[in-house]
């Protein structure tokens, strides 16, 4: 199997049309056995050639087209706004605040750096990252849905429950309530993933200014959480779901599909396998 036929496979899993601009054949090839880890360095590199693997299959934008890309995916965040009935210029304004740091950092990054290595070790390298995201937060969605309209009531209550899924279980980090009371109703919620990277204060705060009660993310940077913390809104609940076992969910699906294909996974860098 071809490093562009698995990328055509997990576009297939997740519903895309086309490759997103985020996800990338670097250096295409036949493989059998496959590294697959969340984020890939030339360790990862080395480690595959130690190992016998002939291709090696990243999560995380390694560089090229799908890293300077990646501010893009963030595009997404407007989009998931408006499905929650969010006005569009409010969103769009709340869209580019997020967006405009990720672009200007992004812009100084030795994008070739990986796939340089990769070349010159002729290991077939590829990144899939909004394929498998989207299957997670569908997940995610699937799953919220199950436990409010059931056993769930509560911020607290649903914390609890993520925690069953089988890569929270095996994982170290769990769901945690970073904003908001345990006993806080769940209300009206959106599982913010899949969309580059996290909301942040801007979209976050502005869910919050609209009536969403409780945002689920993989992940917060300390000085947004700081932002919305001094923001005390008291029926406000963030739960941030962890972002290697959140990462896991879509890996393993697409994971799945592989070996069902007679590919050899090995997971590792992140990876929890279940």
């Amino acid at each position: 199997m071809r490093l562009t036929e698995v990328m055509a496979l997990a576009d297939r899993l997740a519903g895309c049309e086309r490759t997103p601009e985020d996800s990338q054949v670097y250096l295409d090839g036949e493989v059998r056995r496959v590294l697959f880890g969340i984020d890939i360095d030339v360790g990862e590199l080395l480690l595959a050639r130690q190992l016998g693997l002939d291709g090696v299959i990243a999560h995380h934008p390694i560089g090229s087209r799908a890293a300077l890309n990646f501010p893009r995916m963030i595009d997404r965040h407007e989009e998931q706004m408006l499905a929650a009935g969010i006005p569009r210029p409010r969103a769009h304004q709340a869209m580019l605040e997020r967006k405009a740091p990720v672009e200007k950092a992004g812009h100084s990054r030795n994008y070739d750096r990986v796939i340089d290595a990769a070349r010159l070790l002729r290991m077939p390298l590829m990144n899939i990252h909004l394929a498998a995201d989207l299957i997670g937060r569908q997940y995610f969605i699937d799953f919220v849905e199950r436990h409010v309209d059931g056993r769930a009531p509560t911020a607290g209550a649903l914390v609890e429950e993520l925690k069953t899924i089988p890569e929270m279980e095996a994982a170290l980090v769990q769901p945690q309530l970073w904003l908001g009371k345990g006993d806080n109703p769940v209300g009206r919620w959106v599982v913010q993933m899949a969309a580059g990277t996290n909301g942040g204060a801007p979209v976050f705060s502005t869910y919050y200014e609209h009536g969403i009660n409780t945002i689920l993310a993989m992940h917060v940077d300390p000085a947004d959480l700081r932002t919305l913390e001094a923001m005390r809104l008291p029926a406000a609940n963030l739960i941030i779901t962890g972002h290697m076992p959140s990462d896991s969910i879509g890996i393993n699906r697409v994971i799945d599909a592989l070996q069902e294909q007679g590919v050899e996974v090995i997971a590792g860098s992140g990876v929890i396998r279940v």
